[in-house]
């Protein structure tokens, strides 16, 4: 595998990893916004309205607070996927980094065993040349 490959492969895992943290961000976000609501709505139960007009005030409110509650909830829901979806696409792109790194070591090994095998038969034919090469016969 191609060195171009590697570094792509490099260059996809940090924007998974960059994705992954902006969801993880926005769902702390969405999840604090959420136990902001469900503390405000609290404060609203545990006060009294003493007369009618404080007890619409405070149904409407409610009804308000409830929309943004249920509104939350669906944020947090929708933030709790986008983290999952961005960390499987960090995990798969770890895996073709991996993989990316694996080729590379085994195009190298196989490089280094190709030119072992090279120079073997270069050393061999160097020695097959000298070993042929005329000589004088030998005198007794």
């Amino acid at each position: 595998m191609r060195q171009a490959d590697v570094e792509e492969a490099m260059r996809a895992l940090q924007r998974a990893r960059d994705a992954a943290e902006r969801a993880r961000a926005g769902r702390e976000q969405a999840v604090a916004a959420r136990a902001a609501l469900a503390a405000r709505m609290q404060r609203l139960n545990a006060v009294s309205a003493r007369t009618a007009g404080r007890l619409g005030q405070r149904d409407q409110y409610r009804a308000g607070l409830r929309a943004q509650l249920e509104s939350a909830d669906e944020r947090d829901g929708a933030t709790a996927r986008a983290l999952r979806d961005a960390t499987s696409a960090l995990a798969a792109a770890q895996a073709e980094v991996e993989r990316a790194l694996r080729a590379r070591d085994a195009a190298e090994a196989q490089r280094d065993a190709d030119d072992k095998a090279v120079a073997r038969k270069r050393e061999r034919r160097a020695q097959a040349a000298i070993d042929d090469r005329w000589r004088p016969p030998r005198r007794r």
